[in-house]
């Protein structure tokens, strides 16, 4: 009996489906709408971005234009010396805080208390002619403008001040802000990063 030869079932090919998009009137419009949308939000949100960049700048150039710039110096000149702190910036500098150490043992919050103490305890200072002006917290001193915290005349009396200066150890703070609130700090102080001339920004308006 002859063997009957089994035929290999065809492979069905798969047909792939695809989708066909209708696309009628009311499609387009609404993709169209759907699409205008998210541009106009991007466009919204760059808008944002770019306003509040351009506001941060205004604050800055608003910031510059009032800044005060305080430092100290002496002036020792045609038999006068003076001890003096000016505000050489653009802007009125609030004087919020005043700290002042002498000797790492008697703090003062304002500098005529400071000079009653050395020319109360320092030998033959107490009848040394001499003027102060009071840098104390709320004080204001406009741009361009200084106080002369203490004056004395005459060479010998002069001579006799700063030597006794240069024995006391004299640490100051001065805290101080812009119109805007914004603070800096005038220290000679060694544990702040600051100088008698370079002050520096402690911190920032919101």
């Amino acid at each position: 009996m002859a063997e009957e030869k089994i035929k290999p079932k065809k492979k069905k090919k798969r047909k792939l489906k695809t989708w066909k998009i209708n696309w009628t009137t009311d499609k387009i419009m609404s993709t169209s709408a759907l699409f205008i949308s998210v541009i106009s939000l991007i466009a919204l949100l760059y808008q944002s971005f770019l306003a509040r960049e351009e506001n941060k700048l205004i604050q800055k150039q608003q910031s510059a234009s009032v800044l005060p710039y305080l430092n100290q110096w002496q002036s020792n000149y045609n038999g006068e010396f003076k001890l003096i702190i000016g505000n050489k910036g653009v802007g009125p500098a609030f004087i919020n805080k005043v700290e002042i150490v002498l000797d790492s043992t008697k703090t003062f919050s304002n500098t005529d208390d400071l000079f009653n103490e050395i020319f109360k305890t320092a030998e033959g200072l107490d009848t040394i002619p001499h003027t102060t002006s009071t840098l104390i917290s709320g004080f204001v001193l406009p741009a361009n403008d200084d106080i002369k915290i203490i004056e004395l005349k005459d060479a010998d009396n002069i001579l006799k001040f700063q030597k006794e200066l240069n024995k006391r150890n004299i640490s100051f703070k001065i805290t101080y802000a812009d119109v805007y609130g914004t603070e800096w700090l005038l220290s000679n102080s060694k544990d702040e990063n600051s100088s008698a001339n370079i002050p520096v920004l402690i911190s920032k308006t919101k």
